[in-house]
């Protein structure tokens, strides 16, 4: 056999092949030959990301080397003196309730009376100001009444949360809600 036998056999099998798959099985060759060449793309663009990438990482490390590592790192007393300055002040407490009063009145609560208890600690730089806030309405606004406060104060923690209801067919319930207003002190 020689070499034009040979590629006038394979050309004669690759036509009865062909007209064997017919129009739905040409079609699925087309697809299967279009999904490789996705792949090839997507798996190029990928790998032309990956070296993009590392060549950044690559820059940001002899960056951080030009720099010296001691000068890029915050001593821990700088980092706690962040850390404290972080929380408001014994005075601005009249400005945090009323925040919690407006984020009662933004969820139809009406906040009737509360119990207010400063605590300090020695060995402790913050003041802890407990606030126990007695409230009626539906859950769905208790909820978002606890939401709103840790959200407009960012200090506050949430120590309590009780619900009472009278009867399961009643939507209105009771609840005592207790927050804690960390707060920082004159140095």
């Amino acid at each position: 056999m020689n070499a034009s036998s040979i590629a006038q056999r394979m050309e004669w099998t690759i036509k009865r092949t062909l007209i064997r798959l017919r129009w739905p099985g040409l079609g699925g060759l087309a697809l299967l030959l279009f999904a490789v060449g996705g792949v090839a793309i997507v798996i190029h663009s990928g790998r032309q990301r990956v070296q993009a990438l590392d060549a950044e990482v690559a820059n940001l490390v002899s960056r951080l080397g030009q720099r010296g590592s001691l000068s890029a790192a915050p001593n821990g007393r700088g980092q706690l003196s962040n850390f404290y300055a972080f929380f408001p002040m014994i005075e601005n407490v009249p400005e945090l309730l009323g925040r919690i009063q407006r984020a009662a009145q933004h969820n139809r609560l009406l906040l009737k009376k509360g119990e207010y208890k400063l605590t300090r600690e020695a060995d402790f730089r913050l003041a802890r100001y407990e606030v126990t806030l007695p409230v009626n309405g539906d859950y769905t606004s208790v909820r978002s009444f606890v939401n709103e406060v840790l959200q407009a104060v960012p200090s506050a923690a949430l120590d309590e949360l009780a619900l009472k209801r009278e009867s399961v067919d009643q939507p209105e319930l009771e609840a005592r809600v207790r927050f804690s207003l960390f707060l920082g002190e004159e140095r």
